[in-house]
């Protein structure tokens, strides 16, 4: 038998496999821009956008996927605005929202007519592959971003990616695709400095499952949709605070909870003590800045917490006592008005922390359209001391009001007193 080159057999080999052909930005515009559109909300009486994204078409050709927050102002005032798309070629067309996830920043959008192919979603590929990332950034028409994949955040509890390429305003709600031009992502926000984030398109395939399921029918009374799905995710972020195994720092005499989870960060913010002052402050404050966009003035999900303590040799009991007063306030972090919420309810009483006197309130405002919701501001400060003061202020905006109350005083259990 005659024995083929190695050299050939390789060649057979090779020709022999599928061949995929890989996306770049020379033909994205010819297999991609008829299936990505800008996105506008439009006001009514006057006829013009009022703000503007980026969309997409998705399982179905006049089905388009965007950012909630692209939409959210129709959301919040359907009476004064409407939807309409741009397409590249300049034709205008009206949308209707049929489903969203508020948590993940996602709407899904219904068109009058067939919109272009759909594009497929598809698996995030190895750190280091490259994207490109799709919109319509400041205005200016079709633009295509080349960037890096940079891998899940771990710390972001909605987990989104980390993209290295500058995204712009009006690009929100556009597409990341791969190599392959399948979604492996949703534009969604940007730090600056080819710094930007990207919303994973498994969350888009959840919600156009349960559409699927709905025959893609529009969702009925989106506040209590809403209300449903962050009351949901507020009571899932909670409980896994509670199940996870809390760091510890130390702050004066006091061993306190530090990170509940790897979403949160502490930081010291204590004064550098001087040697004429009168009394020192050490202080330390957590966040997890992850707040969920309800609309261009409203947001929730944010949990805070902070603790100080004060300490005197110099100063009388009277006169400590007064200065500890003066900072023993707390605000709660939301710009919520009396539009969106009741007045705080608030209640205090003197409990017993670690074996020593702390006055404690505790209070509550509920949001007037999201059914469920509440923001809960709590507050201790230990009383009984003369040369001693410590204070701890615990917020959550847009919350579980008994699922805050249960981690609020599982914080308080932890505390330990060592002198």
């Amino acid at each position: 038998m005659l024995k083929q080159p190695i050299f050939l057999l390789l060649s057979i080999i090779l020709f022999a496999l599928p061949v995929h052909a890989e996306l770049d930005t020379t033909n994205i515009y010819t297999t991609v821009e008829k299936s990505v559109y800008q996105i506008r909300v439009i006001n009514k009486k006057t006829g013009k956008k009022s703000s503007i994204g980026s969309g997409f078409v998705v399982t179905k050709d006049n089905i388009l996927a965007t950012n909630y927050h692209v939409v959210s102002e129709y959301v919040n005032d359907p009476d004064v605005y409407s939807l309409e798309y741009l397409s590249t070629s300049g034709e205008k067309g009206p949308l209707e929202l049929v489903d969203f996830d508020i948590v993940h920043d996602l709407a899904v959008l219904k068109a009058p007519k067939p919109m272009g192919k759909p594009l497929k979603i598809s698996y995030l590929p190895k750190k280091g592959a490259s994207l490109f990332s799709l919109g319509n950034p400041m205005d200016l028409g079709f633009t295509i971003i080349k960037g890096t994949n940079n891998g899940i955040l771990s710390r972001d509890e909605d987990g989104n990616i980390l993209f290295s390429g500058n995204l712009n305003p009006g690009m929100s709600g556009g597409p990341t695709l791969d190599e392959n031009g399948n979604i492996v992502g949703i534009n969604v926000a940007t730090s600056g400095n080819a710094i930007s984030f990207l919303v994973p398109a498994e969350y888009l395939s959840i919600v156009l499952d349960r559409l699927k399921e709905n025959s893609f029918s529009a969702v009925n009374d989106r506040f209590a949709h809403s209300s449903k799905q962050l009351r949901s995710n507020a009571k899932k972020i909670i409980n896994k605070f509670l199940h996870n195994k809390w760091s510890a720092t130390r702050i004066g005499s006091f061993v306190v909870p530090a990170e509940l989870d790897k979403s949160m960060r502490c930081w010291d913010a204590s004064r550098t003590p001087k040697k004429d002052d009168l009394f020192r402050t050490y202080f330390t404050r957590c966040s997890n800045e992850d707040n969920i966009f309800l609309s261009s003035r409203l947001d929730v999900g944010s949990i805070n917490y902070e603790y100080m303590w004060m300490e005197t040799n110099k100063l009388s009991p009277t006169r400590f006592y007064r200065r500890y007063e003066k900072v023993n306030n707390s605000i709660i972090g939301s710009h919520a008005t009396k539009r969106d919420v009741t007045n705080f309810s608030c209640h205090t009483d003197f409990t017993k922390i670690a074996g020593h006197d702390f006055k404690t309130t505790v209070c509550r405002r509920d949001y007037l359209k999201y059914n469920g919701l509440s923001d809960m501001l709590f507050t201790t400060a230990m009383v009984g001391k003369k040369k001693e003061g410590f204070i701890f202020n615990l917020d959550l905006t847009g919350t579980d009001a008994k699922s805050a109350l249960t981690l609020f005083t599982r914080m308080l259990e932890s505390f330990k007193w060592q002198k």
